[in-house]
């Protein structure tokens, strides 16, 4: 969620792009739901595919597996036992299958014309194959909702200095196992007194 947070700082407009369409699907007398969600493919784009899966992976090494069995893959023979590290960062980053990649532009993955059509990148953070995480969906899930809900009630912001000038933080991330952006600061506000009660009222925070 932090790199969520921390590319709404970098890519304003399209935070407000995210917001544009969930106003016009969902308006303003509820919350997002799950029944939205195909009605709002930007903010799919935005939410997990290429801010969470692509941009900035969490695991750029993935999790590593062990094989079971020799193998041979494209030529390259795997003996039994090794230990298999995917470069998810490399796949994520590969100029041969996404344009400008280490750009974050989420409206790469919607069909021509409207964008790119460049293929979805595949959950690296929940491992591959028949060892995948179980609780994938569920994850997914509750990010895709947790953002649809920030960005209906909310406007995440730059922080000021003592001048009142914008701090942008920089697009710099922990070198490691897994990766996070280094410590920046924002500003979450209610995008109305409307939405905060909304809010509100919906998760029974009174």
């Amino acid at each position: 969620m932090i790199v969520f947070m921390f590319a709404m700082l970098l890519h304003p407009e399209c935070q407000l792009k995210a917001q544009k369409e969930i106003d016009s699907v969902v308006g303003s007398s509820r919350l997002p739901s799950f029944e939205d969600r195909g009605k709002l493919p930007y903010l799919d784009h935005i939410g997990l595919k290429d801010y969470f899966w692509r941009w900035k992976p969490v695991l750029p090494l993935g999790i590593p597996h062990r094989s079971t069995e020799k193998d041979v893959y494209r030529g390259m023979h795997i003996p039994k036992g090794s230990i298999v590290v995917p470069n998810v960062r490399g796949m994520s980053l590969d100029e041969s299958v996404y344009h400008n990649p280490k750009s974050f532009y989420p409206e790469r993955f919607l069909p021509q014309p409207l964008g790119h059509g460049e293929p979805h990148f595949a959950s690296s953070a929940f491992g591959y194959g028949r060892r995948i995480c179980p609780g994938l969906h569920l994850a997914e899930n509750s990010l895709w909702i947790a953002i649809a809900t920030i960005l209906a009630t909310c406007n995440i912001t730059n922080t000021l200095d003592e001048h009142g000038n914008i701090i942008v933080p920089e697009c710099v991330m922990s070198e490691g196992a897994d990766c996070h952006p280094i410590d920046f600061e924002y500003i979450v506000r209610s995008r109305s007194s409307a939405a905060e009660a909304q809010l509100n009222e919906d998760t029974d925070l009174n």
